[in-house]
């Protein structure tokens, strides 16, 4: 009895120290992802992390079945939300919220027209800061308002240039429910719109969300180029065509540039 138990004792140690080498090597894939800050296929992270192409293949496909990294369309691989949520997201919206306030309102002064600014968490889109005009009424939701992905300006840029896995995941994660006839809620129709944002660098809502409602988003982005929240002008009412709302673009993109160009000073980057 007593050579069985030492015996077991053994066993288990040996199988908890393959669990850390394990979890070890797990940080260590993840750390190199999070230095190099691009995408990596599994040869190079292989290599970096020396172990074998195997192992890494199997650490990452564990990552990303838990959310810690995601695979791109060729292959290659990025941290994935969790990690970024972890890091950074907090301090992210703090700064990026205080920043767009002062180029959104003084965007909606000269315009004349209501601004949202748009991130996402998870499958879902909120609104993390708003500019309004003098009117009565703007016709734009409350600030912090949950936004349907598929059905909001904002929502289509923060999804058009996210890896396909991911795109996947966050509409196969909610119900695709019509708000007005216009909403689209064809997951293919939907793949078809994502791509011609991808192209354009720029969405509309066309009576998708709100019946008689229309607005137009471009991509706010971080000193490497990632699209990190939506900026919109919103709240136009009774529009019969998107063209009307093409010569608002000009000064969204450059609100949206401003904003990127004092976000990255501040931070001293």
């Amino acid at each position: 009895m007593e050579q069985t138990s030492v015996i077991q004792l053994e066993e288990q140690s040996l199988k908890s120290n393959d669990t850390i080498k394990m979890v070890d090597r797990a940080l260590a894939v993840l750390d190199v992802l999070r230095v190099e800050k691009k995408r990596l296929g599994v040869n190079e992270i292989a290599k970096m992390c020396d172990m074998s192409p195997s192992t890494a293949f199997r650490i990452l496909k564990t990552l990303e079945a838990n959310g810690w990294v995601y695979q791109c369309g060729d292959d290659r691989y990025i941290t994935g939300q969790k990690i970024s949520f972890v890091m950074e997201k907090d301090n992210l919206y703090l700064a990026l919220k205080e920043v767009a306030s002062f180029v959104m309102e003084k965007t909606t002064a000269t315009i004349g027209q209501a601004m949202n600014l748009i991130v996402r968490e998870g499958p879902h889109c909120y609104i993390l800061q708003q500019s309004r005009t003098k009117n009565l009424v703007d016709y734009i939701p409350p600030l912090y308002s949950d936004l349907p992905f598929y059905a909001c300006a904002g929502g289509k840029i923060l999804l058009s240039e996210l890896p396909v896995s991911l795109v996947e995941q966050i509409i196969g994660s909610c119900d695709m429910v019509p708000l007005t006839p216009h909403t689209i809620t064809n997951p293919d129709q939907f793949w078809q719109e994502l791509r011609s944002v991808g192209k354009c660098g720029y969405a509309f809502d066309y009576k998708e969300s709100a019946d008689n409602g229309s607005c137009i988003a471009v991509p706010v982005r971080d000193c490497e180029g990632d699209i990190i929240a939506a900026l919109s002008f919103s709240g136009f009412i009774g529009l019969d065509t998107t063209d009307k709302l093409l010569p608002y673009l000009p000064a969204l993109q450059e609100a949206a540039s401003e904003i990127t160009k004092n976000l990255y000073r501040c931070w001293g980057r």
